[in-house]
């Protein structure tokens, strides 16, 4: 990612509209939302923000506009993903992974890549 984008919760219900759709215009992405109950003006307002942090373009080739977005979602799984790490776990992986792995209820397979996981990183 270029730079830090802040994606609140909400917006990233929209993101994963854009991220799965080639373009999407409000009406597109107002019908995906449709069990939020968001109104229209919440829905513009969140399109409007994610444009403004430059996470979504506009292509205005046409008539309608048409969303799309700028970063990935690879990209900003990541950078989440870091950043919940940072918050809760004081940026410990190991502390992460112990927590995760203790409270769940791995099954064979789910351990086996797990190990594959810890193996390649021992690998460099």
């Amino acid at each position: 990612m270029r730079k830090e984008i802040n994606i609140t919760e909400s917006e990233w219900s929209v993101m994963e509209i854009l991220w799965n759709t080639e373009f999407a215009t409000i009406g597109d992405i107002k019908r995906a939302l449709s069990d939020t109950n968001w109104s229209d003006s919440t829905i513009k307002t969140l399109v409007r923000r994610l444009v403004a942090k430059k996470a979504v373009a506009i292509n205005d080739d046409e008539a309608v506009f048409r969303y799309y977005p700028l970063i990935s979602q690879q990209d900003c799984q990541k950078k989440e993903t870091k950043s919940f790490i940072n918050r809760v776990y004081e940026g410990s992986v190991s502390m992460l992974v112990t927590n995760l792995v203790a409270d769940s209820n791995l099954n064979e397979k789910e351990r086996e890549e797990l190990l594959e996981l810890i193996e390649k990183m021992e690998k460099g």
